[in-house]
Formats: structure tokens, C-alpha cells, sequence
């Protein structure tokens, strides 16, 4: 069943903004979201992220979001969560060389591997108070 948007979320920025821009897509599609956390076993920071995502969905009552925690690869797992997804949602890092100082080691490997479209939110709308000020109307898709 395709009736969701997975977003992978590991509490920084972009990911607040990949995660926002998943619920806003959701509502206009009357899909549901998949919050994805990979992480390695006891993580510290797990206790926050989730509170992240508790604030998210308070705030978006009208949109039904669930979390899921993995341990592992954070590309391999989101690609294989997203196996039956409308979309994979994720942030831009921009960390490294060639495709990956545009898209981040993450992004670039679900472009490459998703077997559904992937949406790269851009670090520059992490920067952004409202996401109406770009000249595209959104990610890189």
C-alpha cells in the first residue's frame, strides 16, 4: 500500500525541514507520514529527536504521522523503508565530493537506490522562515 511519504529525520536542520516539507506534502496529498530515525544502538540524542517529532505531530493533528527507530545504515534502511512509499523525503547535508557536496553521502545513495522518487529538501530552506521566499516552488525532486 502507497498511501505514505517516508521522511528520514536525524534532528538537524534540513531534516526539520525535510520533515516539515513532508507533512505540508502530505496534507495536500492526503497521505500519511513515515518518520524514519536510523541510528546506531543507544544512541544519546534518541530521547530528543523523538521529542522533535512529538512537537511536529501535535502540531499537524490533521495529518497522520508515525515514528519508526532502525539501527543501521542510515541510506540502506531509509531506501529499504521507502520500498512502499509514495515518496522518500530527505535533507541535503552537502558533506564530501562531487554528488555528494551537493546532496550529503545519505541523499545521494537514496537518489540512487530508491525504488520510489526521492525528494532532496535543500539546506538553504532549513535557513528560511517561511519557504515561500524561493524562487522553485520546492526541493529538488
Amino acid at each position: 500500500m502507497t498511501e505514505h511519504i517516508t521522511v528520514g529525520f536525524d534532528g538537524s536542520p534540513v531534516a526539520q525541514a525535510a520533515l516539515d516539507w513532508a507533512v505540508g506534502e502530505a496534507r495536500r496529498r492526503e497521505l500519511r507520514v513515515q518518520v524514519v530515525t536510523v541510528h546506531q544502538a543507544d544512541d544519546p540524542e534518541l530521547r530528543s529527536l523523538r521529542a522533535q517529532i512529538h512537537v511536529v505531530a501535535e502540531a499537524n493533528p490533521d495529518v497522520l504521522l508515525w515514528h519508526r527507530d532502525i539501527t543501521g545504515a542510515p541510506g540502506v534502511e531509509l531506501v529499504r523503508l521507502a520500498g512502499n512509499s509514495e515518496l522518500l523525503v530527505v535533507g541535503s547535508h552537502g558533506i564530501g565530493r562531487v554528488t555528494s557536496a551537493l546532496l550529503g553521502s545519505v541523499s545521494a545513495y537514496c537518489v540512487r537506490h530508491s525504488p520510489c522518487p526521492v525528494v532532496v529538501v535543500p539546506a538553504a530552506m532549513a535557513e528560511q522562515e517561511t519557504h515561500d521566499q524561493f524562487l522553485t516552488p520546492g526541493p529538488l525532486l
